[in-house]
């Protein structure tokens, strides 16, 4: 008997129940930060380790991921060995970030994903937008 990697909730088709790895070649992290106010900076993370449990209730669900945070990628090479410095990540002394979930609602296709994040032994909660 073959098992399918997904399954139908709700008219949806989803994951099937269980842990998945995400694979680092198919995931980033992405950030849009401001620029004297004026401009919007997009930049990313590549260096993404994390794994979702998907619930047999979507909503039981749990995402928990860690950021390489020397990783992070602006598109411009100034801007991001600036933000790998003690001004900002200060990657040598806090070299990953971590997100765990919370709380994660459904609908249809796209949902929230609430969790705290930490950055440089700061936690915060934030809510993620997910589809």
């Amino acid at each position: 008997m073959t098992t399918s990697p997904t399954r139908t909730v709700d008219g949806v088709e989803l994951p099937a129940a269980g842990t998945w790895k995400i694979d680092p070649g198919h995931a980033e992290v992405g950030f849009v930060g401001r620029h004297f106010m004026l401009t919007k900076v997009r930049g990313r993370f590549t260096g993404v380790d994390a794994t979702v449990e998907i619930g047999e209730r979507p909503e039981d669900s749990k995402v928990t991921a860690v950021i390489d945070m020397a990783s992070v990628d602006s598109g411009d090479r100034t801007r991001d060995d600036h933000l790998r410095s003690a001004d900002f990540f200060d990657t040598e002394k806090h070299p990953k970030a971590t997100f765990v979930s919370t709380a994660v609602t459904w609908d249809g296709k796209r949902g929230t994903l609430a969790g705290d994040l930490t950055i440089k032994d700061v936690t915060r909660p934030v809510t993620l937008e997910v589809d």
